[in-house]
């Protein structure tokens, strides 16, 4: 499979980012890598996520009862920051996870395993994984990684939460139409949340657009703001 091989770079929390070779630029935040994912994509999104629809989580595990899941889309796959935080937070939380992630530019395997984050071996195991298939990666996380861009890209199967974490609305203008977050809409189960760093006024318009209703919350390592966008249930 072709990758490609993106420039390391720090950011200012420590943690390592990419800056894509074609598109010029970083996947993540100059501010903080690994701060400004584990903000937006755990804390105000699989964590609110669990806070609205898995109350109790941990005295229902504590009783014995089957753990809760979550089918989680990812746009896109990038250096695999968030599919690490995630997996890292399921496994601490008794998490079922199944994570389907996009990605039209796969990373080189070898510039994955110089980034910090590879010392940990659950996140080359990320890297490692086939494509296009499901893969256990244990017991309560399934990855699929699927190599589309998700103008293109058909789903099976429906969603609780998405994180979207394409480049920016200047850099990939058509990933954020209100074509695509309303085919994203029709894949998010009632109740499900999307949730991104972006929060331009066209980004809001186009999700609005969509049926969701938008909450700007406030952003990461500094950022004024973000988005949670919420597919609301018929009953409320």
């Amino acid at each position: 499979m072709e990758t490609i091989e993106p420039m390391i770079e720090s950011t200012a929390d420590g943690s390592q980012t990419l800056r894509h070779p074609l598109l010029h630029d970083t996947y993540h935040s100059m501010r903080g890598a690994e701060g400004e994912s584990h903000y937006i994509f755990i804390e105000q999104g699989l964590r609110a996520w669990l806070d609205r629809n898995a109350e109790g989580t941990e005295s229902r595990l504590s009783e014995g009862n089957e753990s809760p899941s979550i089918r989680i889309l990812e746009m896109g796959f990038g250096s695999g920051l968030n599919a690490w935080l995630t997996w890292k937070e399921a496994r601490d939380r008794g998490l079922k996870v199944y994570y389907e992630t996009l990605e039209l530019y796969p990373v080189a395997e070898t510039v994955a395993s110089q980034l910090t984050y590879a010392m940990d071996e659950r996140f080359m195991a990320l890297h490692r994984a086939s494509w296009d298939v499901d893969v256990p990666l244990d017991e309560n996380f399934v990855l699929k990684k699927r190599r589309c861009s998700l103008v293109d890209c058909r789903f099976d199967t429906t969603f609780e939460l998405i994180y979207f974490d394409a480049f920016a609305p200047d850099t990939q203008p058509e990933l954020w139409s209100l074509e695509v977050f309303s085919r994203l809409y029709d894949h998010l189960s009632e109740g499900g949340m999307l949730v991104t760093y972006s929060a331009k006024g066209t980004v809001k318009e186009n999700l609005r657009g969509a049926g969701f209703v938008v909450k700007r919350l406030p952003g990461a390592l500094g950022k004024r703001h973000m988005l949670r966008a919420e597919k609301p249930r018929k009953d409320e």
